[in-house]
């Protein structure tokens, strides 16, 4: 596809997210069946329905600036079909052109025109009955592992804006509900540019005041911005402490040796990654396969079959690659995981010692799925990891050598 195609589309795509937006969250929670059992056992129709809602939802957390930071990240799930479109558009373009496409994403940031006033009730994120399209710019930045160019952006801004309120009452239901989404590190620098962008959106906050008996006026005051000026201050302030909060979970994951909570957000880069460079919906299906027989009460035979989607899923990380590559490059390769792994590191995308460890890596996944009848926490936690961490690796690597995924 063309850049100015792309562009056009773009365009289309947002505006139709900025009339009737698509972002939103889901809540995956499932009731437990021994809480259910019991209620019916019970008879108890308060419990049963306890028992299908232990919570009050999102929309009196919604309704606060101090919003909470969920530390299980995967109760509430992303969805939005503009998005999927989004993704779908960027994987159409060339790598040459995907960075062009992506700045003009970004600028739409500083666009003052990035609201529109629903003509029914609006629902969040939405303030003074009015939508935006940025929330989507925002969750496709992060979702796309471009989380640093927001900062960027963010940190450039100049005048506030209804549309600009209303990104960053998406970027708190972010954090609150997915805060793996951002690394620690990317906490620490998405604070310091908040910081930043509080002093830079201040000065419309006021126009004249009193100090120390005298009326002093504001020389960088411009009329019609104090408004949502105020109103990004405030959620500036909450939004830094979420990233406190956050930091203090993976801290808290750490030393307490919970599920590590920084390769729970490799994960997610990893899934970032499989969408921005093109491969098939079958690798991101065989890692979500992975995850869903990888929980706390899984048996043997289900860490066995996790184990076998990862090593699909390591399988077809290579091979694709590799026919991607040799397509570009006019060779012929061999769709098979020995010969696709030789070729990738022939053709200078990692070192001997790099390919004779995902080698090992590959034959140990191997052994351990495919011989035993099941498979111990041990080694299934172990392996997963590996492959996550290694498919950081190997992604990033893919994504500066500009490869895209034919």
């Amino acid at each position: 596809m063309k850049l100015e195609e792309a562009k056009e589309k773009l365009l289309q795509i947002l505006e139709e997210e900025q009339i009737y937006p698509t972002v939103g969250y889901k809540d995956s929670w499932e009731p437990s069946s021994v809480r259910v059992k019991q209620a019916l056992e019970e008879k108890s129709v308060e419990a049963l329905l306890k028992a299908y809602d232990p919570a009050p939802g999102l929309e009196n957390e919604r309704k606060s600036l101090r919003r909470p930071v969920y530390e299980n990240p995967n109760r509430y799930k992303f969805e939005s079909s503009n998005y999927s479109l989004l993704v779908t558009l960027f994987q159409n373009l060339s790598e040459a052109d995907r960075s062009a496409f992506f700045l003009t994403l970004l600028q739409k940031i500083a666009d003052l025109d990035t609201a529109w006033t629903a003509r029914t009730y609006a629902r969040f994120p939405t303030w003074k009955n009015c939508f935006s399209y940025l929330p989507l710019v925002a969750e496709f930045c992060v979702r796309t592992n471009h989380t640093a160019s927001l900062i960027k952006s963010l940190r450039e801004v100049q005048r506030p804006t209804t549309g600009m309120v209303i990104m960053f009452m998406e970027l708190q239901e972010m954090i609150s509900l997915n805060f793996n989404l951002f690394s620690d590190a990317e906490f620490v620098e998405l604070s310091d540019a908040l910081g930043e962008l509080s002093n830079a959106i201040g000065k419309f906050t006021w126009q004249r005041k009193r100090s120390g008996g005298r009326l002093i006026e504001n020389p960088d005051y411009e009329e019609g911005y104090a408004e949502p000026a105020e109103a990004i201050m405030s959620h500036l302030v909450a939004i830094i402490e979420q990233c406190r909060k956050a930091r203090f979970f993976y801290l808290k994951g750490a030393l307490q040796k919970l599920p590590n909570l920084e390769i729970e957000a490799d994960k997610k880069k990893v899934e970032g990654f499989l969408v921005k460079l093109g491969f098939t919906g079958s690798m991101l299906g065989a890692l979500n396969a992975a995850e869903s027989d990888y929980t706390s009460t899984a048996t043997v035979f289900e860490l066995k079959n996790c184990l076998e989607h990862l090593r699909s899923f390591l399988e077809y990380l290579h091979r694709e690659s590799a026919k991607s590559v040799a397509t570009t490059s006019g060779d012929a390769v061999s769709d098979k995981w020995g010969d696709a792994t030789l070729y990738l590191r022939q053709k200078g995308l990692y070192t001997k010692q790099h390919e004779a460890f995902v080698a090992t890596l590959y034959t140990l996944i191997s052994d351990t799925s495919v011989h035993p009848l099941g498979a111990d926490r041990e080694y299934a936690r172990l392996l997963r990891n590996v492959v996550i961490e290694y498919g950081v690796m190997f992604l990033t690597t893919l994504d500066k050598s500009g490869v895209k995924i034919n």
